[in-house]
């Protein structure tokens, strides 16, 4: 990216001096190919995101999170759907007809002994029925409001697991492009350290074995190198198919951790402190207590059935010849009273459902026990793990700088006949071990972090852009010094 910048500034001048030179209409084009360079420099630029921008494109492509928000649409209907139960019903009717009616009259009779008769009949109504005691409609609303709140906490969890999804997605890509950066830098300090033993082998001055031993690493480190370009496909992809970016993701312009980084004990500092406030604000938990409430409506429900309901019905109908003795009359009826439903028996429907709802509801709560106890045991294990990360990347940092000062503690050695070329390239791989284990000791605790935060259920956005305040977008990282340019070289080993 910082080539590309380059090469882009370098054209926009070449275009500035040949419109400087030239007249009539050549200013004009001279000033349109400049504003080309520039354009595609933004573009190009444009290609690079960082951890808050990562967030906010998977806000709008993830898939996960888009289903969520779906789920949590229909979870609102819910509060609806259950005060419908409760709300006057409307219902309107309105039949039209034509009737055939064939008459036979038995006995004696005055007139013809039957009579064949072709009508028209028609019928329309109109009533309103509101609930005055309804105790399944009751519990019908509960547990309506009870799923949309399950709704909505769960939909909270989803929205904190995109967090941690989104940082652990990125880091992810930036520790596969540290170990391709390590990688590569280690395979070229072994082909300059071949090449030494090859020119000391000419010499009379080194040995077959070292040219062994040092090709034998070289192509370790190639096989590392290629698995190492294989995560960053991997995790790239990943990376993509979070935010959606895929046509314009530049993972070689990502924004890098800053080598200043220092990671923090979590606060508050006690577990017994982050436990109380998991079991009052984790998410899961709160969605689990309120299907533990919805599961009790439910049977709430299901033991209305044996219990009357009263409702005011109130109606306007109008027909005509609804019958043969009312040919070619008309009536405008208008009805109001009190309406009372009394269940005798439904097959042991009533019975079976309550029961049904009954272990359905022990269910809920044997899975709210569970869910506490998954809940802090994952607490305790992000808890632990942020505490052991702090002590993990001191102890890491120091061995880096160890590892570097005993590469040319080494050679040194070696250049006096104590030690080996052996030694040296085991100081070599100890060195880009070292850094490999850090890096990931510190996307880790950044994970971890999180992870501790969404266990209590108090993660948010905020959290997400403290931590993106230790990345900068120039790459200049904390392994930026893994550049082979940097890295220490071997070379006049004897």
């Amino acid at each position: 990216m910082r080539d590309q910048a380059i090469k882009t500034r370098a054209a926009a001048r070449r275009e500035r001096a040949r419109a400087a030179q030239a007249n009539g209409a050549r200013p004009m084009l001279a000033r349109l190919g400049v504003a080309v360079a520039l354009a595609l420099g933004a573009m190009q630029a444009a290609h690079a995101i960082g951890i808050v921008d990562a967030y906010q494109a998977a806000l709008e492509h993830d898939p996960e999170f888009a289903g969520a928000m779906a789920d949590k649409r229909a979870g609102d209907a819910n509060v609806a759907i259950g005060r419908s139960y409760l709300l006057p019903n409307l219902s309107a009717s309105y039949g039209t007809y034509r009737d055939w009616t064939n008459t036979t009259y038995l006995g004696e009779t005055s007139g013809p002994p039957s009579s064949y008769n072709v009508y028209h009949a028609y019928s329309a109504s109109v009533q309103v029925r509101q609930p005055i005691i309804n105790l399944e409609g009751i519990a019908r609303y509960r547990y309506g409001k009870a799923a949309a709140l399950a709704s909505d906490a769960v939909f909270m969890g989803k929205s904190e697991d995109l967090l941690v999804r989104v940082l652990s997605a990125y880091t992810d890509t930036l520790f596969a492009l540290d170990q391709v950066a390590l990688a590569t830098a280690q395979q070229k300090t072994f082909e300059a350290q071949l090449a030494s033993n090859e020119a000391q082998f000419k010499n009379g001055q080194g040995t077959r074995t070292d040219i062994l031993e040092t090709n034998s690493k070289l192509e370790i480190s190639r096989a590392d190198l290629a698995d190492a370009q294989d995560n960053l496909d991997n995790s790239a992809h990943a990376l993509e198919a979070i935010t959606g970016l895929s046509a314009t993701l530049d993972v070689a312009g990502l924004d890098r951790l800053s080598e200043h980084f220092e990671p923090t004990l979590p606060s508050p500092a006690g577990f017994d402190q982050w436990r109380d406030i998991a079991l009052d604000s984790n998410s899961d938990l709160i969605a689990q207590r309120h299907s533990v409430e919805a599961a009790r409506q439910q049977m709430q429900v299901a033991r209305a059935g044996y219990y009357p309901h009263v409702d005011l019905v109130a109606s306007i109908g109008k027909n005509q010849s609804n019958s043969l003795d009312t040919i070619g009359q008309r009536y405008f009826t208008k009805q109001a009273g009190i309406e009372i439903t009394i269940p005798l028996y439904s097959g042991g429907m009533v019975k079976a459902s309550t029961e049904q709802a009954s272990a359905n509801y022990d269910h809920a709560q044997d899975d709210l026990r569970d869910k506490t106890n998954k809940v802090l045991l994952e607490l305790r294990k992000q808890y632990n793990l942020c505490n052991s990360s702090m002590t993990r990347i001191q102890a890491l940092e120091k061995a880096v700088e160890s590892a570097t000062l005993q590469i040319t503690a080494t050679r040194k050695s070696v250049d006096a006949g104590v030690r080996t070329n052996v030694d040296v390239l085991t100081a070599t791989q100890q060195l880009y071990q070292s850094k490999r284990d850090l890096a990931r000791a510190r996307y880790q605790y950044m994970i971890a972090s999180l992870q501790l935060k969404r266990a209590a259920g108090i993660l948010n956005e905020q959290d997400l852009y403290v931590l993106a305040d230790w990345f900068r977008p120039d790459g200049a990282g904390a392994l930026s010094k893994a550049n082979p340019a940097h890295m220490p070289t071997i070379v006049s080993v004897k």
